[in-house]
């Protein structure tokens, strides 16, 4: 007998509430002390369900802001799609 093994690390619906909602917690601090100036490019690599590209997008008035993360599940969960 085989057990079939699932990875609960490729479901964005696992994810956003193990890990996406302390990213949420701290996103806000972590993008104000990178103090990056306003109107610049954002690359967040691992951007999982997009916690991070959401703080960016409210608070850090970038010009561009790309997520990118290899897990089609977090992806199509991800709340920033602006």
């Amino acid at each position: 007998m085989t057990a079939e093994r699932k990875d609960v690390w490729a479901s964005g619906d696992a994810y956003e509430p193990y890990v996406g909602r302390w990213s949420r917690l701290i996103a806000r601090q972590f993008v104000t002390w990178l103090g990056v100036p306003p109107n610049k490019d954002w690359l967040d690599v691992g951007s999982g369900t997009g916690a991070l590209c959401e703080v960016i997008l409210a608070s850090a008035s970038p010009r561009h802001v790309t997520g990118v993360d290899p897990s089609d599940g977090f992806v199509s969960l991800s709340h920033a799609t602006r």
